[in-house]
């Protein structure tokens, strides 16, 4: 039997690991960039990929089995997943697992896994509350409700905005951004204010 690298957690279930192969990556752009802009500015990080390799060992075969079907169920689910091994990874999702079984492991399987960093990001907007329109008690005749106006809200065009990751950020339709702007979707000048709310 192979020397194990340690005893490693899945979502706090105990696993042999015997190979931990994490893969941290960015994108790097080989496009052309203005004279003078660093191009360190537009890299971008990937998600990490971890690749484990190790053995499902329990003292019972009935244990082994509902090891396996715990794993099965991460995968199957989306369950996010921490896993702790060499390095704590969170955020990730299983893919790819599989088992073996061979005379060398009479107490469980070998298995191996892929997981893969879940980066998930919350808006960082919120939208302004809006006064609640009362209408006014009228003596006679019919209601009439107050026509009071919001006064806009507008954004400041930076390098790589779109309208519709304004739509995005602001929690409004991009084609409403549009109609309210009026500029070429490709051309959005930097500097200007756009409407936003």
């Amino acid at each position: 039997m192979a020397e194990l690298v340690g005893t490693s957690k899945i979502n706090g279930y105990l696993v042999h690991v015997e190979k931990e192969d994490a893969d941290i990556d960015v994108d790097i752009p080989t496009h052309k960039v203005e004279k003078g802009i660093n191009l360190s500015d537009h890299v971008e990080r990937k998600p990490v990929i971890v690749k484990i390799a190790g053995l499902i060992i329990r003292p019972t075969p009935e244990r082994v089995e509902i090891m396996v079907a715990n794993l099965e169920k991460m995968e199957v689910e989306g369950q996010l997943i921490t896993f702790e091994g060499r390095r704590i990874y969170k955020n990730m999702l299983m893919s790819g697992l599989t088992i073996q079984a061979d005379s060398k492991t009479m107490n469980g399987y070998r298995f191996s896994c892929t997981l893969t960093e879940v980066r998930i990001a919350e808006s960082s907007f919120i939208p302004p509350k809006r006064k609640a329109v009362t209408a006014p008690v009228a003596q006679a005749g019919r209601k009439q409700t107050e026509n009071k106006k919001q006064s806009p809200i507008y954004h400041v065009v930076k390098k790589g905005d779109t309208y519709y990751a304004l739509g995005k950020k602001y929690n409004i339709r991009w084609q409403q951004l549009q109609t309210w702007n009026k500029y070429d979707p490709r051309k959005i000048p930097i500097g200007v204010k756009l409407r936003v709310w």
